[in-house]
């Protein structure tokens, strides 16, 4: 084995120990909201304030999002990868003090930040440790392991409903420690490289970068929709029962575990933007039938079949992204893209909350999945050139920045 491929082998074993940590802080994050939008919408009887639960997170990372993104460009992503699953560790820990609504809107606020941080550290060390040609493979490892971690996350939140309230403090405490070890592998100390970018430069990419971040809010919002109506639509409209809520919200992650089994074979056809673009349409059908939908092992099966539809949207979006985006910006354009894609969760599950109040909350699911049938032309016109616009506004602003370079004194 030469030296070159020895590197690219150890690179590859550091991303996957990270991948691993990033992994179980989602498990974390999945069995709090699983466990607490169930309780809240069991003990209130109210779609409202269980949607508040997820709908918390976006004031948090509003404010962190422009900070994080410089300090992941100009420090070591691996220490703040760490930082961030330690001080969640703590964030959990203030559960066994106090369980009230307060507390868990207050810790479904910080702990989404942290955990927000911890994914945006991991994805700067994926464009950090891969090589460009193994991107979709990384993306399509990334994509299918998400999906492990929230059917995990998921399962473990219902079986943790029928246990002690003490079981789920530990457990949520003991899962950061486990992914600050996973997280000790070395990445690149960035305090002493030259920002070739800078504010303006990186501000002109993301420019390029907006009509994709509008779609990524959009889609992302579209997908909440399952987890804020779930628990009405299994516990006021069809009387189920904690199982059935739990099997019908792991459908989706078990639907991506399916579909990423084939990721492989369709590698060729999955970051185009026209395949992007057409599963747009089935994805927007499928939310539409479970709104309609009065059968609650129907309703699992279409999740199941979402879940395997939005893989195929989630790897062929993030490879054009990963391509596309020049690691020294990484930090910064990843930061504002995550806020578009995780944030526009919560700011659809407090819209979604919200109208809740006024309407039949099924219609507004079906509202959800009319819309994304008509985003799939705009998006393949959004799509289509992107990669070539960003690169060829990043090789300018280098250039840029070489000529000023070039014309300072000595």
């Amino acid at each position: 084995m030469s030296n070159e491929n020895i590197h690219d082998y150890n690179q590859w074993n550091k991303f996957l120990k990270y991948l691993m940590g990033r992994n179980i802080i989602r498990v974390a994050y999945f069995i709090f909201n699983i466990f607490f939008v169930w309780r809240t919408i069991v003990a209130y009887n109210s779609v409202f304030l269980a949607g508040l639960i997820p709908a918390f997170s976006l004031l948090g990372y509003l404010i962190i999002v422009i900070p994080e993104g410089h300090i992941l460009d100009r420090h070591n992503r691996g220490t703040v990868f760490r930082i961030s699953s330690l001080l969640l560790a703590f964030t959990y820990l203030i559960l066994v003090y106090s369980d009230s609504l307060a507390i868990v809107y207050l810790v479904a606020l910080v702990s989404s930040i942290l955990s927000s941080i911890n994914s945006d550290a991991f994805n700067t060390i994926l464009k950090e440790t891969v090589n460009e040609e193994k991107i979709q493979s990384a993306v399509s490892l990334s994509q299918g392991t998400n999906a492990v971690s929230e059917l995990s996350g998921i399962i473990a939140g219902g079986i943790l409903l029928y246990l002690p309230f003490e079981f789920l403090a530990i457990t949520l405490f003991s899962l950061p420690v486990i992914s600050l070890l996973f997280g000790l592998g070395k990445t690149l100390n960035r305090s002493g490289t030259v920002d070739k970018y800078g504010f303006r430069g990186a501000y002109r990419i993301i420019l390029v970068l907006v009509p994709f971040l509008m779609l990524s809010l959009l889609l992302n919002g579209l997908f909440i929709s399952l987890d804020v109506f779930g628990s009405g639509l299994i516990h006021i409209i069809l009387h189920g029962t904690p199982f059935d809520y739990s099997l019908f919200i792991a459908g989706f992650p078990f639907g991506i575990i399916v579909g990423s089994l084939f990721t492989g074979k369709l590698s060729g056809v999955i970051a185009k933007t026209g395949t992007i673009s057409i599963l747009l349409v089935p994805m927007g059908i499928v939310l539409l039938f479970i709104a309609l939908s009065r059968i609650i092992y129907l309703d699992i099966a279409l999740g199941i079949l979402l879940g395997v539809i939005v893989i195929f949207i989630n790897i062929g979006l993030q490879t054009i992204f990963m391509k596309a985006i020049p690691d020294g910006v990484m930090g910064r354009v990843n930061s504002l893209v995550t806020i578009f894609s995780i944030g526009g969760s919560p700011l659809m599950a407090a819209l979604f909350s919200i109208l809740s109040n006024y309407f039949y909350f099924p219609y507004i699911m079906a509202a959800a999945g009319i819309c994304a049938v008509l985003v799939s032309l705009p998006a393949f016109r959004i799509l289509k050139n992107l990669p070539e616009k960003v690169s060829g506004i990043a090789r300018l602003v280098e250039s840029e920045g070489e000529s000023n370079l070039i014309q300072q004194p000595s």
